[in-house]
C-alpha cells in the first residue's frame, strides 16, 4: 500500500476509538501485533466481562465505508462473551457481530461483507481465508425456545463450525449445528442446516453438496 492510500485509510479511522481500544481499554486484549481498527461510525456495545482478543492480524470494523456515508457496523457483546480474532479480518459497513452471555466467536481470517450478521449464543468458529458475502446470516441458536410436553427445550443452541478457505455466497443462512468443511463453496441463497463436505459446492434448501470444486478469490 502506497503512502497516499495509507493516508486515505487513516482519515477514515476513528482515532479516539483506535487509541482507547488498543492502548487503554481492558475490553481488548492484544496477544500479538494485531490492532483493532475502528472506522468512523463503528459501534461497540460491550458489557461487563466481555472481551475482544487479538493475535497477529488486524481487525477492521466498519470497513469499506463509502465516502460521505454514515452507515454503521456493530459489535455487541453481552456479559462474559469472547470474540477472538487470529488473522486479518474485516467487518464491512452495516454488518454485525453479536454475542449473547458467555458466548464465544473465534475467527481466523475472514472478510465479512455488508449487511451480514453473525449471532452466537453458544460458539461459532470461523477458519482462515473465509469469504462471507452480503446479507449472510450465521446463527447458532433459534432465538426462541421450542418446548416438549414437559417444558424442556428441544432446540438448544448448537455450535457452528466453518473451516478454512470457505466461500459463503450472497444471502445464505447458516443455522445451529452446521459444519462447513475446508474448501467448500455455499451457493447464493442456500440454507445450511447440517454438514457441507470439504471441497464441494453446496446448493439448495437445505444445502447439499452437488459437485467437487476449487475456487480462488
Amino acid at each position: 500500500m502506497n503512502k497516499r492510500n495509507k493516508l486515505r485509510l487513516l482519515v477514515k479511522v476513528s482515532l479516539p476509538k483506535f487509541i482507547w481500544y488498543n492502548f487503554f481499554s481492558k475490553k481488548v486484549k492484544r496477544m500479538g501485533k494485531g490492532l483493532l481498527i475502528p472506522f468512523k461510525h463503528s459501534v461497540f456495545d460491550m458489557k461487563k466481562g466481555s472481551k475482544i482478543i487479538l493475535h497477529d492480524g488486524n481487525f477492521q470494523v466498519n470497513a469499506n465505508l463509502p465516502e460521505h456515508s454514515r452507515a454503521e457496523a456493530y459489535i455487541r457483546m453481552m456479559e462474559g462473551a469472547i470474540l477472538e480474532i487470529s488473522g486479518n479480518t474485516a467487518l464491512s459497513y452495516r454488518a454485525t457481530i453479536e454475542l449473547k452471555k458467555n458466548a464465544i466467536v473465534s475467527i481466523g481470517s475472514a472478510y465479512i461483507n455488508s449487511s451480514s450478521v453473525i449471532l452466537a449464543a453458544n460458539r461459532i468458529t470461523i477458519g482462515n481465508d473465509v469469504l462471507i458475502a452480503r446479507e449472510v446470516y450465521i446463527y447458532d441458536y433459534d432465538h426462541h425456545a421450542l418446548l416438549d410436553d414437559e417444558g424442556n427445550q428441544t432446540n438448544p443452541p448448537r455450535p457452528v463450525e466453518i473451516g478454512d478457505h470457505v466461500w459463503i455466497g450472497l444471502k445464505c443462512t447458516i443455522i445451529r449445528g452446521s459444519r462447513i468443511e475446508d474448501g467448500a463453496v455455499v451457493s447464493a441463497g442456500s440454507l445450511v442446516a447440517g454438514k457441507v463436505r470439504p471441497g464441494t459446492l453446496a446448493v439448495g434448501n437445505p444445502a447439499k453438496s452437488v459437485m467437487e470444486v476449487n475456487w480462488k478469490p
